[in-house]
């Protein structure tokens, strides 16, 4: 299974509304694609003043479906006129983890 961790920095004028057309796209796309597997996201809890302000996990069974959401139409259109950056790791864990 691949791990996908994604951290968002929103610009300063990212309004509310703006972070929850971000999260009510990525909660809409198990509905549009096939894969992730599992998708699980929120708000950074401000615990450290370095972190990033939100954060997208999803799992998918192989390397090719990370690929391939990586292209679906659905996938590129979740709004990022407000994402100031975005970092993100993929990792492979072992399904009995």
């Amino acid at each position: 299974m691949l791990v996908h961790c994604l951290t968002v920095r929103f610009t300063p004028s990212a309004s509310a509304a703006d972070v929850g057309a971000f999260r009510d796209a990525i909660g809409r796309l198990p509905g549009q694609v096939d894969f992730p597997l599992r998708t699980r996201q929120g708000p950074d809890l401000g615990e450290r003043a370095t972190n990033a302000d939100y954060a997208v996990v999803s799992e998918f069974a192989n390397v090719e479906d990370f690929r391939r959401y990586l292209t679906h139409p659905a996938h590129l259109a979740v709004p990022r006129d407000h994402v100031e950056s975005a970092h993100s790791v993929q990792f492979i864990v072992d399904d009995l983890d």
